[in-house]
């Protein structure tokens, strides 16, 4: 389970500090200040997204977490900084902005787009597996993944594409897998299961 732990009654005294003392906290706070000053700043709206955006780049995973997990409190708003959350290494920041991107639907596709761009191979590999839940609107998307240089991610974003529907058929069937006598099974498969009416890719 994802979500963070209940916030501690001080975070309740932190809501009605202004915007400044917050950041201040976040810059100059030892580990736990800065979680607490992160979990307040949803109560004090957009104009607390500058401030979040300063705690994605903390150098600590926990306090990178709680300020994933405010900006999913947020919603639509706070879908660029959802963007960059994604992209980051550690699951525990990753898989919060995943799924808050995933319930956004199509509107979200440049934002996993971006993440495919990523250094790490797994940010990538999510990125093209999310994408898959996103529909049409993000095949462009799923033909960048399948250009990656890491298998890993090319078989995601195969399987992604199973997942997109028919309208990926003819991607699937462009898809060049010569060499490859693994992913060519996998297209093979989900090309059967598309053009024959079957359920969801077990790829």
């Amino acid at each position: 389970m994802l979500l963070l732990a209940a916030c501690r009654p001080a975070v309740d005294d932190a809501r009605d500090a202004p915007t400044g003392d917050l950041e201040h906290a976040l810059l100059l706070g030892d580990v736990y200040a800065r979680r607490r000053a992160v979990e307040a700043l949803p109560a004090l709206g957009a104009a607390a997204l500058p401030v979040l955006g300063r705690g994605l780049d903390d150098a600590s995973p926990d306090v990178r977490a709680a300020a994933t997990q405010a900006l999913v409190r947020m919603g639509p708003v706070a879908l660029p900084l959802l963007a960059r959350a994604v992209a980051d290494r550690k699951t525990v920041v990753r898989d919060p902005a995943t799924l808050a991107l995933i319930a956004l639907g199509p509107p979200a596709v440049p934002a996993l787009q971006g993440a495919l761009a990523s250094p790490d191979h797994y940010v990538r590999e999510n990125a093209a597996t999310s994408l898959g839940l996103l529909g049409p609107t993000a095949i462009p998307a799923l033909q960048q993944a399948l250009d990656d240089p890491d298998r890993r991610v090319k078989r995601a974003a195969i399987a992604a594409l199973g997942r997109v529907g028919p309208d990926a058929i003819p991607t699937l069937r462009g898809l060049d897998t010569s060499g490859d006598d693994g992913l060519a099974q996998d297209v093979e498969r989900i090309l059967d299961r598309l053009q024959g009416g079957g359920g969801d890719s077990k790829v």
